[in-house]
């Protein structure tokens, strides 16, 4: 095997592929890429697996000879992260695998590639293609809601459903809810719905450039593949039924609050940093004319601050929230304004994003915690 490519080329593709091996492999080959060399085709085919997600890279080279091995994916990964941006030639010579870089020479040792593991394909002739940006704006507004509690592991993972007409994705933790919904004609017969693994649709959201225009998608009773311009993912489902997570959004909360995102942003994240518990628990004090963000007791000290010029028209209330997890939808949103919708200080409340997004509908819940009695005092 011999080829050569520039590392613009590869670096961060390798990088990504690092990301779907998992830290402990379940065997020793799983730590490594497999790479094929095709003179025919003057491309190299890039694999990478944790028997539950397999990704497929194809990247253009100058092939010499063709040929197949296994490496580690970490060495690899790093010796090219911290070569100069040149040309890199690969060569096997005395059972290595010589790297060769201006001044640069590392010798890598190898396996056989006939200890990977072999790739099974989703043979179905039905295809879907979805908007690339569409399909990426869906993940960033709801895999950041999956739960990584090893207890509720159903809701470690993501909600896919295609439908006749829609395409949703959601996910939750139990504390919050991200869901999203792309409204299109799919032709889908009979409606599919799979929980997916966050880290394979996270890798596909770092794979979608603005140049990508359509993702296309295939699958089966157990796996879905997503294929991106020289790029295969194909992933199991997770086993178990995911939470009805509709039933937090079956009422329409009563009363609406209307508040410029950054002024709520920046209260939430000062405030927040005078709570010394894990999950920065904060109250909010809400009323027509004044909103006010406060601390819970803590050894370090009280933090309070006070919002104006926003739009409310419910009654006075008191919230106690996580802030970490309020936060984190909040820097989801990419409107100016954030809308929030409340019933009572023990019910759901949801979160909308103030843009209209052509044929799409994001919507997120955030679950209030039960109010500490006495600590509202001292300021």
């Amino acid at each position: 095997m011999q080829f050569s490519l520039n590392k613009k080329d590869i670096s961060d593709k390798l990088q990504l592929l690092n990301s779907v091996i998992t830290a402990k492999a379940s065997m020793m080959v799983l730590a490594n890429f497999r790479i094929d060399a095709d003179v025919d085709t003057n491309e190299i085919t890039i694999v990478a697996t944790d028997l539950n997600i397999t990704t497929i890279v194809k990247v253009q080279a100058n092939v010499l000879k063709s040929g197949s091995i296994l490496v580690s994916a970490k060495r690899l990964t790093d010796i090219i992260a911290n070569l100069p941006d040149n040309s890199i030639n690969f060569t096997l010579k005395d059972d290595h695998l010589i790297i060769e870089c201006l001044n640069s020479a590392f010798k890598l040792s190898f396996m056989d590639n006939s200890l990977f593991p072999e790739i099974s394909f989703i043979d179905n002739e039905n295809e879907f293609i979805f908007d690339a940006q569409d399909f990426k704006k869906l993940i960033q507004n709801t895999v950041f809601c999956a739960s990584t509690d090893a207890i509720h592991t159903i809701c470690n993972g993501v909600f896919f459903k295609i439908e006749q007409n829609q395409l949703t994705m959601a996910a939750t933790d139990t504390k919050r809810i991200g869901e999203a919904k792309l409204s299109s004609e799919f032709n889908c017969e009979e409606p599919y719905e799979i929980v997916l693994p966050p880290r394979a649709l996270n890798y596909i959201e770092k794979s979608i450039n603005p140049e990508l225009d359509e993702i296309i998608i295939k699958f089966d009773e157990r796996r879905i593949s997503f294929f991106l311009k020289n790029t295969l993912l194909i992933s199991n489902k997770f086993e178990g039924r995911f939470p009805t997570y509709t039933v937090a959004f079956k009422n329409l909360p009563e009363t609406t609050l209307v508040i410029d995102k950054n002024s709520i942003k920046d209260a939430i994240r000062r405030v927040s940093l005078l709570s010394d518990d894990e999950d920065k628990l904060i109250k909010i004090l809400l009323n027509e004319k004044i909103i006010t963000i406060m601390s819970l007791v803590s050894e370090g000290g009280k933090a309070k601050e006070d919002i104006t010029g926003f739009s409310y028209d419910g009654d006075d209330v008191m919230y106690c929230i996580n802030s970490k997890l309020l936060l984190s939808i909040v820097n989801a949103i990419e409107s100016d304004e954030i809308v929030m919708k409340f019933r009572t200080n023990v019910e759901p409340i949801w979160v909308e994003n103030n843009c209209e997004f052509k044929n799409m509908e994001i919507r997120f819940v955030i679950m209030p915690m039960r109010i500490v009695s006495g600590g509202t005092s001292g300021f």
